[in-house]
C-alpha cells in the first residue's frame, strides 16, 4: 500500500513519512516558507517531493517553488488540474488530482488515494476498506520534537506496513 503525508510542516511529520516509506510528501503551498521547506527536505529522503496547489492565486508562487525545489509531483483540485499543467509544464511532474476526501494519480496504472483520519477511523476499519493508496493529514507540532505517534503507529502496524 502507498502512502502520502499531506500539508507536512515540521522535520518530524516529514522524517516520520520518510520511515514509514511514504511514496508522497505534500507541502502546501503558501502554507509554510520555502526555506523552510528546503530545510526539512534537506534532512530527508525517498518520499516524493509533492506540492499541493489549493488556490490559482498562487500562481507565481507555485512557479517560483517548482523552479527552486526538486518538484516530483503536483497536487490539485481536479477541476484546476488543466490550468495548473498549462501553468507548469516539467513534462516529469506525476500529477495528483482531488476530489473531496479522494484524489488519483495520474500514472499508468491509475492510483487512488483515500483520506483517512486514525482520529475518527478504527485502524481495523481502515484496513477492511482495502485501499490502494492513503493519506495523512499532518498538525502543526505546538511543541517542537513533541508530537504524538500513537494512532499513525498503531495504523500502519495494522495495516502490516510498519
Amino acid at each position: 500500500m502507498k502512502l502520502k503525508f499531506n500539508h507536512i510542516q515540521d522535520l518530524s511529520d516529514a522524517r516520520y513519512a520518510a520511515a514509514a516509506m511514504a511514496e508522497w510528501i505534500g507541502f502546501r503551498v503558501g502554507e509554510i516558507p520555502l526555506a523552510q521547506v528546503q530545510e526539512i527536505i534537506g534532512w530527508c529522503a525517498g518520499p516524493k517531493l509533492t506540492l499541493e496547489l489549493h488556490d490559482a492565486n498562487l500562481k507565481d508562487m507555485a512557479i517560483s517553488w517548482c523552479d527552486i525545489l526538486p518538484v516530483d509531483a503536483i497536487e490539485c483540485p481536479e477541476s484546476d488540474l488543466s490550468f495548473w499543467q498549462s501553468t507548469l509544464t516539467n513534462p516529469t511532474f506525476e500529477w495528483i488530482t482531488v476530489n473531496g476526501d479522494t484524489a488519483k494519480v495520474h500514472s499508468d496504472p491509475t492510483v487512488t488515494i483515500t483520506l483517512v483520519d486514525p482520529s475518527t477511523q478504527a485502524a481495523e476499519d481502515i484496513k477492511q476498506m482495502d485501499l490502494e493508496a492513503l493519506s495523512l493529514n499532518c498538525e502543526k507540532e505546538m511543541v517542537v520534537g513533541m508530537k504524538n505517534y500513537d494512532l499513525w503507529n498503531d495504523l500502519l502496524e495494522t495495516l502490516e506496513i510498519w
